[in-house]
Order: C-alpha cells, then structure tokens, then sequence
C-alpha cells in the first residue's frame, strides 16, 4: 500500500512540474511575441537603419543616439517632428541637411563632432523651437545661419570653443536681444586668453572687436564710395533675426541738416 501512494505522489509531482513548466514556456513566447512586434512596429519605417521611431503624444520622434553616424540619412520620414541625434559622429552640417523635415519641432545635436555649420544648414525648419548644439568643436557662427529658424525660442550653444573675435560679433549681438532670454545660455568664449570665461550673453561688442581690428580689411567689407551726403544703408548691417533690425554703429555715418 505504501508503494502505490508513494508512486501516485511522485506522478502528480510530475505532473504539478509539467504544468508549471508549460505554463513558463507560454508566458516566455508570448513576451518574446510582444517584443517582436514592437519592435517590427519601431522599425518598419526605416529598414536598414539602426534608428528608432515612435509616436508619443501624436508627435512622431526619430531616436538614433549613439549610433556613429557621420551624416542624416535619405530615407527618413519626413513629418518628424522631433529628431535625436545626439552621441554621434557628425562634423558638419551642410546646406540643406535637414530641408526636407518641413515639421521639425526640435533637433538635438548636441555631443557630435561638429565644427563647421555651412550658412543654409537650417533653411526650411521654419518650424523649429528647439536646437541643441552643446558639446561639439565650434569656434564661430553668424546670426545669419538662423534666418532659417524664425520660430527658434531654445538654443544651447556651451561647451564649445567659441573664439570670441569680430566674426562672432553678430551672434553675440543677436544673443543678447532682450526678447532672446532662452538663446546661447551658459556659452562661454575659450579664445583669446583675455576673454576666456566671459559670457556670450554679456560681453560688450567693444570687446570682441577693437577699432584697429576693424581696420584690418579681413574683418570689415569694403564700403562704397560716397557719391553724395546721404543715408546709406549699404553701409549699415542688417539683422533679420529675430526682428528685421538695422545697426548703423560705428559706420562712420554723418548727419547733414
């Protein structure tokens, strides 16, 4: 009699392992079936890309962080409204790089490489509000390359060497715009010595560029010979950024009466 229960209690033993068993099997496959088509719906946008896409809040994001990338590929969406591109390898932007993403809302380069932003790198993100540029190995810029982004509210300019001289005068200029509060914070210059640490929110233009750098003919345009004495706007500069604006300083300008 012995022998019998004890050979009933192993077989239900067996049993209760064969069922649990199964069981762990079934929630195993049905995971790794969720995943696969997760993942299948992340990716089916950009086949052969190791980028991800998804929606979040009806907006759609394109994450490809952190995947050595040298360059924006051809094939991704074009009703992004969100691109992340930080961690990656990209060294210069180039003229019409991101043209087609007529939608874009944010664009996130910040840690790259990037030294070199050709002036029409932004033409066509008239809808961007938000540019992440820290992190990367650029030493100048001028307000012009943002005639591109006239929706443009947040830019993060730090951790860049900037070489605080004439050529960065017109950024510091349109940083510093009252209305531009949320533009360049925390951007410092590196170069020369004597300006390293200064805020581009608050260093004077006078500090950028002396009266005999001016005089250099690498830093001023040649200016057209006055035919009769009267307002020239050649000879002032125009900031289109983020308000039309004309700055006539220092263009040696006379008043007549």
């Amino acid at each position: 009699m012995q022998v019998v229960t004890i050979i009933i209690l192993l077989l239900l033993c067996k049993a209760s392992d064969f069922r649990k068993t199964r069981n762990r099997n079934l929630r195993k496959n049905e995971r790794e079936n969720i995943l696969r088509r997760a993942s299948s719906t992340v990716k089916r946008n950009v086949q052969g890309q190791p980028c991800d896409i998804y929606v979040y809040l009806h907006e759609k994001y394109l994450d490809c962080q952190e995947r050595k990338l040298v360059f924006v590929a051809p094939d991704w969406p074009e009703d992004l409204k969100h691109m992340l591109l930080a961690r990656n390898r990209i060294r210069k932007l180039k003229n019409n790089m991101f043209s087609k993403y007529k939608v874009l809302k944010s664009l996130d380069l910040q840690q790259n490489d990037i030294s070199k932003i050709e002036s029409q790198a932004f033409f066509g993100l008239n809808k961007l509000t938000t540019l992440l540029l820290q992190h990367n190995q650029i030493k100048s810029l001028s307000e012009e390359i943002f005639i591109y982004t006239p929706s443009l509210n947040y830019l993060r300019l730090y951790d860049n060497p900037w070489h605080c001289n004439c050529e960065l005068e017109t950024l510091v200029t349109m940083l510093q715009v009252p209305t531009n509060r949320n533009l360049g914070n925390y951007a410092k210059c590196v170069h020369p010595i004597e300006l390293k640490n200064q805020k581009l929110k608050q260093i004077k233009a006078e500090q950028l560029c002396s009266e005999e750098d001016r005089q250099d003919p690498q830093n001023i345009k040649q200016k057209p010979e006055a035919t009769k004495p009267e307002f020239d706007s050649s000879l002032c500069h125009m900031y289109v950024f983020p308000v039309p604006t004309l700055n006539c300083k220092r263009k040696g300008l006379y008043l007549f009466f």
